[in-house]
């Protein structure tokens, strides 16, 4: 998944193949009527994509169809898509995403924005037709929400003055390299936003500081700064047996962490200027009161917020209201919903999408041959954070934070040991991970097929899937 965020130049994109070889989508003609449309939703179309190629792998000849966005306006220099099912973006040179599409399957790819739904009578509303379907995935992202922090956007286009990076940029390794390399002066903050939010549980913390540490051209600027990392939560990390090693590995480095800080405003000078150091403006959620922390350079992660256009399918905490172990909605039994938009508690990021993928391709297949659903996700993920250069952890959990073993070290406490085992942890997450976690997520954490026997939890037993 981030295997070409960590290699090649500073500031030239990566030079990457699209394809492997896939199957072109179908025509489809008059046809308004579709058994199964994939709804990608947010920021990006990678939960879309794995859920297209995820159901195409289970249900080869049935015919399903993706709905995506015309246009995704971005805030960096290029993006691509996460390392799932070989697509990727560079809207620099299109302002489009390139979609390329799964190796098999019989699939239709429709461009245009869903202006509604109907789930009561089964149909969704494009600006100029009206489709109608049997069964309907809403495979949806966070958006960032760029008004919540004033002067966010402004501040990220137009970094030569204003020194913010973001995780809106990808890819963020190289982040890393400018903030260090145009750090002047002042203190160095890593602002998250509160949780749940995009891209949560990765972070680069570890790597900024030991690249700070170790540049020689920015030591003297450094002299007197702090490192800080501020949060409007009481955690870096929603699992609490995570944010201790994640709180551990900031004390040793002498990393300064406040919490309840909720940032509001960016308040940042010219380049020209003599004085070259900004201010970042937050609040301070205990006491109500504002305080300011200059900064010579900033890691920014954006706030973020469900697309207006399921609001309708949301429950009170604005997320998707669905099953959490079937991902089936709560409301409509032939809608389900994958990704950062539903209600799941769990980190939704891309590991946990493709468990969740195939669980509804399964569970649809199942309600097809009209049987009972028998795949159920436990809220199986993993989240990498990256420890230093070339280091990494890769702490797996399931609903209740309950630890699932990736394969992939956790250690960070064994002396000289655990320094080891990132690395190579590192080296086999930069060049196995594709291959690696669809081998280790399919069907051996998340349920059947494969085990031989899954018990839902407050359900009675069901037997496996049989090959």
């Amino acid at each position: 998944m981030f295997r070409h965020c960590l290699s090649k130049s500073v500031y030239a994109p990566p030079v990457r193949f699209a394809g492997g070889v896939s199957v072109k989508p179908q025509k489809l003609g008059d046809k308004t009527h579709i058994e199964t449309v994939i709804v990608a939703l947010g920021q990006y179309l990678n939960t879309g994509n794995t859920m297209l190629g995820a159901f195409c792998k289970a249900n080869l000849k049935e015919p399903v169809a993706l709905f995506s966005e015309k246009t995704r306006p971005v805030m960096h220099e290029y993006s691509k898509d996460l390392y799932m099912h070989l697509s990727f973006k560079d809207e620099e040179a299109t302002g489009k995403g390139i979609f390329s599409g799964p190796p098999k399957g019989h699939y239709y790819k429709i461009d245009a924005d869903v202006i509604k739904f109907e789930p009561e009578n089964n149909k969704i509303y494009l600006q100029d037709k009206v489709y109608t379907y049997d069964h309907m995935i809403l495979a949806g992202e966070y958006q960032f929400d760029w008004d919540k922090v004033k002067n966010m956007e402004k501040s990220i286009k137009d970094f030569w003055n204003s020194k913010i990076t973001s995780t809106a940029q990808v890819h963020t390794a190289k982040m890393v390299w400018r903030s260090s390399l145009d750090f002047r002066g002042g203190n160095f903050v890593y602002s998250f936003p509160k949780s749940p939010y995009k891209n949560e549980g990765t972070n680069h913390i570890f790597m900024l500081f030991d690249q700070f540490a170790k540049d020689i051209k920015v030591e003297g600027q450094w002299y007197g700064s702090k490192f800080i990392v501020t949060s409007p939560d009481s955690f870096l990390h929603r699992i609490p047996w995570v944010n201790e090693k994640l709180e551990d590995l900031a004390n040793k480095r002498g990393i300064e962490i406040r919490y309840n800080r909720q940032l509001e405003e960016i308040r940042y000078n010219n380049i020209l200027d003599p004085h070259r150091v900004s201010d970042l403006v937050y609040k301070n959620l205990k006491t109500g009161e504002q305080e300011v922390i200059n900064y010579g350079a900033a890691v920014v992660y954006p706030e973020a917020k469900i697309p207006d256009v399921v609001k309708q399918f949301c429950d009170e905490s604005g997320h998707v209201a669905v099953d959490h172990h079937t991902l089936t909605h709560k409301k409509w039994s032939n809608v389900f919903s994958i990704g950062e938009i539903s209600n799941i508690p769990t980190v939704s990021n891309c590991i946990a999408v493709c468990a969740q993928a195939k669980v509804v391709a399964g569970n649809i297949t199942d309600i097809k041959k009209g049987q009972h659903a028998h795949y159920f996700y436990d809220g199986v993920t993993a989240t990498p954070i990256f420890t230093g250069w070339h280091k990494l952890i890769m702490p797996g959990f399931r609903y209740g934070g309950e630890e699932v073993n990736t394969k992939l070290t956790t250690d960070t406490t064994t002396p000289f040991v655990s320094g080891i085992k990132q690395a190579l942890s590192f080296t086999l997450f930069k060049r196995y991970e594709k291959k690696w976690f669809e081998k280790k997520f399919q069907g051996k954490i998340f349920g059947p097929p494969g085990w031989k026997k899954y018990v839902k939890p407050n359900l009675p037993a069901v037997e496996a899937v049989k090959h």
